[in-house]
C-alpha cells in the first residue's frame, strides 16, 4: 500500500494513547497467559503447556528445541516443562533415528484428549470474545485488528531475532 504523508501523520497523531493501549494489551495477555485452567479436564494447566501439546500434535516428532523456538521459552523452561508433560502421562519422548542424541516429541492419548479438550475450549474463548467485540465493533474492524495482529507479529519476530542479536554481539 502506497501511504501518504497525511494517512502516516493521521496515524501518529495520537502515538502516545496508542503506545498506552498496546502496553496494556500486552500486560493484561501476559498475566491472562500464566493463569493455570482447567481446560475440563478436572486439572489445571498453563498455557504454554497445552499449547505445547498442540505444537506436538500439529507435528508428530517434533523436538524441545522447535517448541523453544515457537513459544520463545529458553530451552531449561521447555525441557522442565516437557518432563512435566511425560511424568503427567501426556506426551512420550522417542530417540530420534536419525540422531541418537534428539529426543521427538508425540502425543499419548491422554495427551490427544487434552488437545481436543483445548481445542474446544480455545474455540469458545474465541467465539465469546468476538461476540462481545462485535457490541463495539463492525465485522470489517474486527477483520482488520486480526489483520494488524498478523502484520504485527511478524513484525515483532523480525524484530526479536535482530534484538537477541544485537544483545549477543554485544556480549563479545
Amino acid at each position: 500500500m502506497d501511504y501518504k504523508n497525511k494517512d502516516i501523520s493521521d496515524m501518529i497523531s495520537d502515538i502516545d494513547e496508542k503506545v498506552n493501549i498496546i502496553f496494556r494489551h500486552q500486560m493484561l495477555m501476559s498475566a491472562y497467559q500464566v493463569i493455570p485452567r482447567d481446560y475440563d479436564l478436572g486439572f489445571f494447566m498453563s498455557e504454554i503447556e497445552v499449547h505445547s501439546i498442540n505444537f506436538i500434535h500439529d507435528n508428530p516428532g517434533i523436538t524441545a528445541k522447535q517448541i523453544c523456538k515457537l513459544t520463545y521459552r529458553t530451552k531449561g523452561t521447555i525441557s522442565s516443562m516437557l518432563s512435566h508433560l511425560e511424568k503427567e502421562g501426556c506426551i512420550e519422548q522417542r530417540k530420534n533415528p536419525a540422531n541418537r542424541r534428539e529426543r521427538q516429541l508425540f502425543l499419548t492419548e491422554k495427551g490427544e484428549h487434552i488437545y481436543q479438550q483445548h481445542k474446544a475450549y480455545d474455540r469458545k474463548v474465541t467465539c465469546d470474545y468476538l461476540i462481545e467485540v462485535a457490541k463495539h465493533c463492525t465485522p470489517e474492524e474486527i477483520n482488520g485488528f486480526f489483520k494488524v495482529t498478523h502484520y504485527r507479529s511478524e513484525y515483532f519476530e523480525k524484530k526479536i531475532e535482530e534484538e537477541r542479536q544485537a544483545y549477543k554481539n554485544s556480549q563479545k
